[in-house]
């Protein structure tokens, strides 16, 4: 009786590890990048620079890199205008492999700006239209703040696009400077999943 009180025991503790260590695999973050390789994520995917032109809109602006206050950074500074149905620019990167929601919590970045509000976008295998996408908006501070976005906060751009962005594959990410008429002033120097 012993010897299968102990087997018992063994198996629990060994049950428990496993569940332990599952548990912290589940729940590292995903480093997407951190300005080791410049203008490319840690997939290799490459940041582009997207305006509001490329549908007949005319805000400007561009995508540098730079030390901000100590801290090496993308930034992203411009125009932002809505006159001809515009009104944005944005930085935006491919995932590949792609994210699946639901081994994470959200996304985070590590960001400064000039005390205005920016959006994360989101795409999914879902979101086919370009004006498709899940949206979380921060406000920023001229500090260096990590935001944290969770994925049960976005909101969908459009009602033909499911409602929430739980249980689908993230295939980009984007950050975004939108939808008024103000200077954006952004710098991101992390971003990842928690």
């Amino acid at each position: 009786m012993q010897k299968k009180s102990r087997s018992v025991l063994k198996k629990i503790i060994l049950l428990f590890l496993f569940l332990s260590h599952q548990s912290n695999v589940l729940s590292d973050d995903m480093i997407l990048d951190q300005l080791k390789n410049p203008k490319l994520t840690n997939q290799s995917q490459q940041w582009n620079f997207i305006t509001d032109q490329v549908m007949g809109g005319v805000s400007t602006g561009k995508f540098t890199v730079e030390k901000v206050d100590g801290v090496m950074c993308y930034r992203m500074t411009g125009d932002v205008s809505t006159k001809n149905n515009g009104g944005f620019i944005q930085i935006r990167a491919k995932l590949n492999p792609e994210i699946y929601s639901k081994e994470y919590d959200g996304v985070y970045v590590k960001v400064y700006g000039n005390k205005k509000k920016y959006n994360l976008h989101l795409r999914t295998g879902l979101t086919l239209a370009p004006w498709q996408y899940y949206s979380y908006t921060f406000s920023t501070s001229k500090n260096w703040t990590e935001i944290k976005a969770p994925f049960e906060q976005f909101k969908k751009s459009n009602f033909y696009q499911p409602k929430s962005i739980l249980g689908q594959n993230i295939k980009s990410v984007g950050l975004v400077a939108g939808f008024d008429d103000f200077k954006s002033d952004i710098c991101l120097s992390e971003i990842g999943f928690y």
